[in-house]
């Protein structure tokens, strides 16, 4: 059978058929990196949302130790608090191991949106940025983050209070409409709840927020680097023995498991390292509130948290004299038993 000629310049067969193969396997190659990444978003979220819900009777149990001026560090076992969580818990149900924890995520996604809505008017980055990006860049950063800070730091203090607030001695329960009418009250330095003569004002609580945050920050952009970058080195050296044995790459390894694991890392040495000035900057926000917490050391108690700080200088010496050196390290078990399960539901 006779064939049509082929107009000057168009593709053989062959070549069609090769450039159609070239497509299906950049398609599939697209396909694949969307899936994977679908797949390592999915992954991070519900860990995320796992490592929360699992940890944050921790971060209640921590703070309440931080606020305790009758106990001293070295009685803050780990098994002393897991024996405080489960003698809260049964007297006081289930659910105030996760007290105050609606307001303790409104925080987060107002901390959040400040962010951005700071950076999208400003065009200053939400991120610390490398110091090969410049020092202007890393101000524009200071600046956002202390901006940020302040906006948000009156809620701050109602979150404290309501996270460490026993549930026996709360005449209702903690709201997000609660919290922003007692973060209302902080502001303003009134409101039934508070000591006015006790009470801290606002301004004299920014330097010390600001510095831990900003403290924070830095100490866990460091310490998340340096994990990626051994993860990649590491990978890399079990690559090349993949190649040789010529075994396919695992996606969730190489990809997901690594920015869990720096998240899990930089997250808990930021933690760690700045746990004095954590208590600190606690302290002074809940001085004056009329704080009653459960007592960690019997499970049983209740004692008020009372205070009368002037400034941070005066509350490190009063620290020092009245608790000693090792009281600065309180809530360091609960802060262990919080970032050891954080690091089981990663792994699992």
């Amino acid at each position: 059978m006779a064939e049509f000629p082929r107009a000057p310049g168009s593709p053989s067969n062959s070549s069609q058929v090769e450039l159609l193969s070239q497509f299906a396997e950049s398609n599939s190659y697209q396909t694949e990196q969307q899936l994977q990444s679908a797949t390592g978003f999915g992954a991070g979220l519900v860990c995320l949302c796992a490592e929360t819900l699992v940890g944050y009777p921790f971060i209640v149990l921590r703070r309440q130790c931080q606020v305790n001026v009758w106990c001293k560090a070295a009685d803050l076992s780990p098994w002393l608090m897991l024996k405080a969580i489960y003698q809260i818990q049964k007297r006081q149900g289930v659910a105030t191991l996760w007290k105050g924890f609606t307001c303790h995520m409104m925080m987060e996604g107002l901390q959040l949106t400040t962010d951005s809505c700071i950076s999208h008017v400003t065009e200053l980055p939400k991120e610390l940025p490398s110091l090969s990006e410049g020092l202007a860049r890393t101000l524009g950063y200071v600046t956002l983050k202390t901006v940020s800070t302040i906006a948000t730091l009156p809620i701050l203090s109602a979150v404290l209070l309501d996270t460490v607030q026993s549930e026996s001695a709360r005449a209702d329960s903690a709201t997000p409409m609660s919290c922003l009418k007692d973060a209302i009250y902080r502001f303003t330095g009134s409101g039934s709840s508070y000591q006015y003569r006790l009470l801290l004002p606002v301004h004299q609580l920014i330097i010390p927020t600001v510095v831990y945050t900003l403290s924070w920050d830095l100490v866990g952009h460091i310490v998340h680097s340096t994990v990626l970058k051994l993860c990649k080195m590491r990978q890399s050296t079990k690559q090349s023995d993949k190649d040789n044995r010529r075994q396919a790459k695992d996606p969730l390894t190489e990809n997901i498991w690594p920015e869990l694991l720096a998240g899990t890392v930089h997250c808990f040495v930021a933690d760690f390292s700045l746990l004095p000035l954590e208590l600190i900057m606690n302290r002074l926000h809940l001085q004056g509130t009329r704080a009653i917490v459960d007592n960690v050391l019997d499970a049983q108690s209740v004692i008020p948290y009372q205070a009368s700080y002037n400034n941070v200088q005066q509350c490190v010496e009063a620290l020092i004299d009245s608790e000693g050196v090792p009281s600065f390290w309180k809530g360091c078990s609960a802060l262990l038993l919080q970032y050891s399960t954080r690091l089981a539901v990663v792994h699992t």
